[in-house]
C-alpha cells in the first residue's frame, strides 16, 4: 500500500506564522502542500521526528538583491538560513527590463551574474527565473532604476511626457506579468535624478494593480524625516501601500531619530496610510562605496571595511584606515584612490546604533530583509547567510525583545500578506509546504565580518514546496523553488 503523505514531521513545536502561541503538533504535507495539522496518523514516504524542535513557515527575505544569483546559483546563502521565498529588484536595482542587454553599470557586482542580451520586458525576465528552476522561491519588484535606464539611460535630467509614458508602459508591462512591486533606490542613479513628481506618477500604475511601492528612500542621514516624509507623499498622491525599505538611522548625527520616523509612521496609518518598513538585525550596512561618498557620509576611514572588488582582493576585509596605510596616503583620500581604481568596490559601513535596530525591530509593522549582495568573490556582509537566525538568537534568545512567534510573524505572515504572495507565509491545511524546523535554543548566526560564508547553526531542515531542499546543515536540492506571481496560488 502507497505511502499517505509525502513527509510526515511529528512531534515538533508549531509556529504557524500568525503570532499566536505555539503548540504541539503534527504535519503531513502531500503533492507539495499541507494536508493535515494536528495529530496525524499514516505512513509516510519521509517522517521526520521534530521533538524538541520548532516547526515554522519558511522564511521571507523581502529584501533580497539576488536577481541574477537565482537564475546562476544553488542559492545556499539563503537556503540553509531558511530561507524558502526570496524578493527580489529592490532599490529600484534590477537586470531587468534591458532591451539590448542596456544595464545600469556595475549590477553584475550587486545583483549576481548577469544573462548577457539583456531582457526587453520584465515579464521576459520572469519567465527566465521560472525557466531556471530556482533553488528557492522568487518574487519580483518592478526596478525603477532599470526602467529608467531603459528608457532615457544615465541622464541626470527629467523625462519628457513621452519617456514617462514608456517607463510606465514597463512598470505595467511587469506589475501585468506577476511582479509583486514597485521599487525605488533615491540614493542611487539613475534613480536619485528622478524628481518627486516623476515617482507619483508611477506609483499610480502600481495602486492600479494593489502593488505596494518599495523604496530605499532618498536619505537615511541627515534628511531622514525629510526622506521618510517623501515616500509618505509618494503613497499618498500616488493611492499606493508603502513599504520603506531597510529603516534605519544610518549615521551619529541622526542616532536616535528613528523614533520620531515611526512615531510619524503611527500618525500616518492611523490617517489611513499602509505603511510598512523593513530592517536587517546588524548595526552595519553595506552598499557600494561610491553611494556613501555622493551622500557625503560623515563616517571614519577605521569604520568603513572594502567587502569586494572586482581585482584588488587584496583589499577585502580591511577598512579604509588600513588600505590608505597600505597604499601610504592620507585617510581623507583613501576613498577617492579605491574608487578611481575600483568604481563599483562594495563596502561595510560599521554606522548605526543598536538602540535604532531594536526599535526597528521591534515595530509591529516591520517585516525582516536580509538586503545581502550575493557576492562571488570577497567578504560579504554576514546578513547574506545569517540574517533570519539571527533575529531568533540575539532579539528572541539572548534579548527577549520578541516573542518567538512574533519573530516568525515578522519572516513569514507579514510579508506574504504584504505582497500578495498567495497561500504562503502560515502553516495552514491547503497551504504551499515551504518550512523550516529548527531549534530555537541553538539556532544562531555564526557568519562574522572576517569569516561571512558559514551556515547557521541550529536548523535541522528545510522544506520547499513539499521538497525536502536542505537536511542536516547540508543543502540536497537545487531545484525546489517557484516563480511567484502575484495573487497566484
Amino acid at each position: 500500500m502507497p505511502p499517505t503523505f509525502d513527509i510526515l514531521i511529528t512531534g515538533g513545536t508549531i509556529i504557524d506564522g500568525t503570532g499566536q502561541p505555539g503548540r504541539p503538533g503534527d504535519i503531513a504535507v502531500r503533492d507539495g502542500r499541507i494536508i493535515g495539522v494536528g495529530e496525524i496518523e499514516g505512513a509516510a514516504g519521509k517522517t521526520i521526528d521534530a521533538s524538541g524542535l520548532a516547526v515554522s513557515p519558511g522564511f521571507i527575505d523581502v529584501h533580497a538583491h539576488d536577481d541574477g544569483a537565482v537564475m546562476a546559483t544553488p542559492m545556499d546563502f539563503k537556503l540553509m538560513q531558511g530561507v524558502t521565498t526570496d524578493i527580489v529588484g529592490n532599490c529600484g536595482a534590477g537586470i531587468a527590463p534591458s532591451p539590448g542587454g542596456r544595464q545600469v553599470p556595475g549590477s553584475q557586482l550587486i545583483l549576481g551574474e548577469v544573462p548577457e542580451g539583456g531582457f526587453d520586458t520584465f515579464g521576459a525576465f520572469m519567465d527566465a527565473v521560472e525557466k531556471a528552476n530556482p533553488a528557492v522561491n522568487v518574487a519580483c519588484f518592478v526596478p525603477h532604476g532599470a526602467v529608467r535606464n531603459a528608457v532615457i539611460g544615465m541622464d541626470a535630467r527629467a523625462p519628457d511626457d513621452a519617456e514617462l509614458a514608456r517607463m510606465g508602459d514597463y512598470i505595467e508591462e511587469g506589475l501585468a506579468a506577476g511582479a509583486v512591486g514597485f521599487s525605488t533606490g533615491l540614493i542611487y542613479p539613475p534613480g536619485t535624478f528622478a524628481q518627486t513628481e516623476e515617482i507619483i506618477e508611477l506609483a499610480k500604475i502600481a495602486a492600479r494593480h494593489g502593488a505596494p511601492y518599495v523604496s530605499h528612500i532618498r536619505n537615511e542621514a541627515e534628511t531622514l524625516m525629510e526622506a521618510v516624509e517623501e515616500a509618505v507623499r509618494i503613497g499618498r498622491e500616488g493611492g499606493t501601500a508603502v513599504q520603506i525599505s531597510h529603516h534605519k538611522a544610518a549615521v551619529k548625527s541622526v542616532w536616535g531619530k528613528t523614533e520620531q520616523t515611526l512615531a510619524y509612521l503611527d500618525e500616518q496609518r492611523g490617517a489611513g496610510l499602509d505603511i510598512t518598513v523593513d530592517v536587517y538585525p546588524y548595526t552595519a550596512g553595506s552598499t557600494v562605496l561610491a553611494a556613501a561618498a555622493r551622500v557625503g557620509r560623515e563616517i571614519d576611514t577605521d569604520e568603513i571595511m572594502v567587502a569586494s572588488c572586482t581585482n584588488r582582493h587584496e583589499w577585502e576585509g580591511k577598512t579604509l584606515t588600513k588600505i590608505a596605510e597600505m597604499l601610504n596616503i592620507p585617510g581623507d583620500q583613501v576613498t577617492n584612490h579605491i574608487l578611481l581604481e575600483e568604481p563599483m568596490a562594495v563596502a561595510v559601513f560599521f554606522s548605526m546604533h543598536e538602540a535604532d535596530v531594536r526599535r526597528v525591530i521591534s515595530y509591529p509593522h516591520c517585516m525582516i530583509g536580509s538586503d545581502g549582495i550575493p557576492s562571488p568573490t570577497g567578504k560579504p556582509h554576514p546578513r547574506l547567510y545569517g540574517t533570519f537566525p539571527r533575529v531568533i538568537e540575539r532579539y528572541v534568545r539572548e534579548e527577549n525583545l520578541l516573542t518567538l512567534e512574533e519573530a516568525v510573524r515578522k519572516m513569514t505572515s507579514l510579508p506574504a500578506r504584504r505582497f500578495g504572495l498567495a497561500q504562503r507565509g502560515e502553516l495552514r491545511e491547503g497551504w504551499a509546504a515551504d518550512m523550516v524546523i529548527f531549534d530555537p535554543e541553538t539556532i544562531a548566526d555564526i557568519a562574522t565580518y572576517q569569516e561571512p560564508r558559514q551556515y547557521p547553526a541550529g536548523i535541522s531542515h528545510v522544506i520547499i514546496n513539499g521538497v525536502i531542499a536542505a537536511e542536516s546543515g547540508r543543502q540536497v536540492q537545487e531545484h525546489s523553488g517557484q516563480l511567484l506571481r502575484s495573487g497566484v496560488a
